[in-house]
């Protein structure tokens, strides 16, 4: 808590003389943009409560005095008094040294590329040069996998350390790297993988329909930036490729019925509990390599798509203080979370392509619901279809 004694004015009246862009706010803080690194989409957190603040971009921080003295280079002392004389005279201050933002890096060059062929040799080449720890083995397991079918699907734990010497490795049998998403070249020209410690995970291989190996999601460890799922790419770097988020898919090809899922381990998981055929795509709204899926299974029998998407996209919406200091006014107000309602029109409107994709394919299309209460909405205990099998599978033990 900073110290207010001897103060007629707090870090409210700084931001109002800053003339600082407020984009979000509510009884306990505000969401501006910062004025140190520029940076916009309100980074910068501001307590009203504690008369601090924090960017969470550049991490600047401090007090309301240090909030003025900071830009303008001045003491504390010499920014309070600045401050009382501009709020006694009604000014704004913004003549400040504004950042420069700094100049755009050259665009990356990025490979074609590869077959589906060369994708699949290369990383089922990468595969034999990897292991599964047994931290994953049993995460995997405890999902409902057996060890069969584990090792049937070839998953395998991000390697740690050793990148460098592992594609070198790959490279001297034989295998191509050039154009296959996840390698590129680095700094000292030589061919690398876009792994490290940071993205821990397990490699989940994404395959088509004829089981080829097309790419690789990884189940992170600890999650980065609201992700549990990341793609393996090198877009980013030189030479490198974006995965191209390709549909995983696993059954039998010649279904007259197909399950529609978010996620290669979520519908890998759950064809092995119900024997189903699941057509599983990165996310909701990821759906523009679904309909050329869709329309091949079609031309040889598919006739029904479940769509089985989590049951987020039945959510309630209502204040529960999931996002921490903004819930306060929703608390405060009654009103239901505008959070949850954005991110529940996101997964319903994910759904809304999933029935217009089927819609233009002539394909019957049927929502498949579960834990939800008497009106319709999720009860929050079993979110996803392979939760749902499972359970279904325990309680039949």
């Amino acid at each position: 808590m900073y110290d207010m004694s001897g103060f007629d004015f707090d870090i409210r009246d700084v931001v109002r003389l800053l003339n600082l862009r407020i984009r979000r706010k509510n009884s306990r803080s505000y969401d501006v943009d910062c004025p140190f690194c520029g940076h916009k989409k309100g980074k910068m957190n501001v307590n009203i409560e504690k008369n601090v603040f924090r960017c969470n971009y550049c991490d600047t921080h401090g007090g309301m005095l240090d909030l003025y003295a900071k830009l303008y280079n001045l003491t504390k002392p010499e920014a309070n008094t600045q401050i009382r004389e501009a709020l006694n005279l009604g000014q704004y201050r913004d003549d400040y040294q504004k950042p420069v933002k700094a100049e755009e890096p050259p665009p990356v060059e990025n490979s074609e590329i590869a077959s589906l062929d060369m994708r699949d040799k290369t990383y089922s080449g990468l595969l034999e040069l990897l292991v599964l720890s047994q931290k994953h083995l049993e995460n995997l397991l405890g999902r409902g996998l057996t060890r069969e079918q584990i090792i049937k699907q070839r998953y395998r734990s991000v390697p740690l350390f050793g990148v460098k010497s592992l594609v070198t490795k790959l490279v001297d049998r034989g295998f191509q790297v050039s154009g296959v998403p996840g390698f590129y070249l680095d700094e000292e020209d030589k061919w690398t993988l876009n792994v490290s410690a940071r993205v821990s995970g397990i490699l989940i291989p994404i395959l088509s329909e004829d089981g080829k190996i097309q790419g690789f999601q990884i189940r992170l460890d600890h999650v980065i930036d609201g992700c549990k799922y990341i793609w393996l790419s090198s877009t980013n770097y030189h030479k490198g490729v974006s995965s191209g988020s390709p549909v995983h898919v696993i059954g039998n090809l010649d279904t007259k019925v197909a399950y529609i899922t978010e996620g290669a381990l979520k519908g890998t998981i759950a064809h092995y509990l119900c024997g189903k055929t699941f057509i599983s795509v990165a996310g909701v709204n990821q759906y523009r390599n679904l309909e050329p899926v869709l329309e091949k299974f079609k031309q040889r029998n598919l006739k029904v798509v479940y769509e089985a998407y989590d049951m987020d996209k039945k959510m309630r919406t209502g204040c529960d203080r999931n996002y921490g200091d903004r819930c306060m006014e929703c608390l405060n107000t009654g009103q239901t979370c505008p959070d949850k309602e954005r991110k529940r029109k996101m997964i319903q409107n994910g759904c809304l392509r999933l029935y217009e994709i089927c819609e233009k394919l002539n394909l019957s299309v049927q929502r498949m619901l579960w834990d939800t209460d008497e009106g319709g909405e999720w009860n929050g205990e079993i979110k996803g279809i392979d939760d749902l099998y499972y359970e279904m599978k325990n309680k039949s033990q």
